[in-house]
């Protein structure tokens, strides 16, 4: 393999080379190459291969392990048991599938000791973040839903959003709105790229006290749709826009033609199972602790569809319907019916 005659001439280019500089970048490549040729002797029916041109038009060859089931099977094994826990192992075939080859595994459901009364779910039915729907109306109506939210009770909110362009341009219409309204509220957006510090200014945006609410606009999958833990009063609603499928792409569509070929519902595979795991991760924000009370929204008619519940938690039985008519009316309903207790 031409590879690896590569390794061995940069190996005994590395024993005599004594400039740091050039050493350091042909430490790099020789890395790279052993990386390549470790995980080209793992090929076997999991992995696809596949070349493209990149941005910067090079030429590349993709190793991708479309099923790293049988890699892992090979730490699994080197211990006595093994335990996967999360809060979002939804549905469970699809990570059996990918996590394991052993088809005697089975799994706990462990339900939630969050008691259902304190979260109100709604399906908004009257939008869309499909392409074909989207447009200036539509973002309108989405700011509108967001806007009723907020009013419906002071507090925190976050919207998490399918990608910075939707995210921007309901962003606009709500501050349209709001000042066409003369509407007191207060607003934060997530930026690309946001360094550790604004990170940390956006989330203390959430900590202050405010005489009106507050609304965060956030990407679903990104930096605040898991691994922030607002308690309390420091986020009392979420808005989860669109379920969250991945960018049509190589990769993707790859995956789905895999599965598809195995007979397990390629595109659920592809593109609803990952989406809907980060639509969970965003809606689980809101409730932290036992006594945390909060609404949230799935706003896409999409969330009605058969494939998309397939994936809800048990917990999410009972959700409501609603539309821009009349979810500020169930959301007060329900902050009323919480307070009185």
């Amino acid at each position: 393999m031409k590879l690896v005659s590569l390794m061995g001439e940069m190996e005994r280019f590395l024993e005599e080379c004594d400039r740091e500089e050039i050493r350091k970048e042909v430490l790099e490549l020789y890395f790279d190459v052993r990386t390549f040729i470790g995980v080209y002797e793992m090929l076997d029916e999991n992995y696809m291969i596949y070349s493209e041109i990149d941005k910067e038009g090079k030429f590349q060859i993709r190793l991708f392990c479309v099923n790293p089931s049988v890699n892992l099977k090979e730490s699994l094994d080197k211990g006595i048991s093994t335990v996967f826990f999360s809060a979002t192992l939804l549905p469970i075939r699809y990570y059996k599938e990918l996590l394991s080859t052993e088809k005697d595994d089975y799994a706990v459901y462990a339900r939630s000791v969050f008691d259902k009364k304190n979260r109100l779910l709604m399906v908004g039915n009257d939008v869309s973040t499909r392409y074909t729907r989207r447009g200036e109306k539509m973002y309108r109506r989405y700011a509108l839903y967001l806007k009723e939210m907020a009013l419906a009770k002071t507090g925190n909110y976050m919207a998490f959003f399918p990608s910075y362009r939707f995210m921007e341009e309901v962003y606009e219409c709500f501050l349209n709105m709001v000042e066409e309204e003369n509407i007191q509220l207060d607003c934060l957006i997530q930026a690309p790229y946001m360094s550790e510090e604004a990170r940390e200014i956006f989330l203390e945006g959430f900590e202050e006290e405010r005489d009106v609410s507050l609304m965060g606009f956030c990407v679903m999958g990104g930096i605040f749709s898991e691994g922030i833990d607002l308690s309390e009063d420091k986020l009392i609603g979420a808005a989860i826009i669109g379920t969250g499928l991945p960018q049509v792409c190589r990769e993707r569509e790859l995956l789905k033609e895999y599965f598809d070929k195995k007979e397990m519902r390629g595109f659920d595979y592809a593109y609803v199972y990952p989406g809907m795991n980060k639509v969970q991760q965003s809606a689980g924000r809101v409730i932290r602790t036992e006594e945390d009370r909060g609404i949230i929204l799935l706003l896409d008619d999409r969330f009605q569809e058969k494939r998309y519940k397939e994936t809800f938690p048990r917990e999410w039985e009972g959700y409501q319907m609603c539309n821009i008519k009349n979810v500020k009316e169930k959301i007060r309903k329900f902050w009323d019916q919480t307070s009185s207790k």
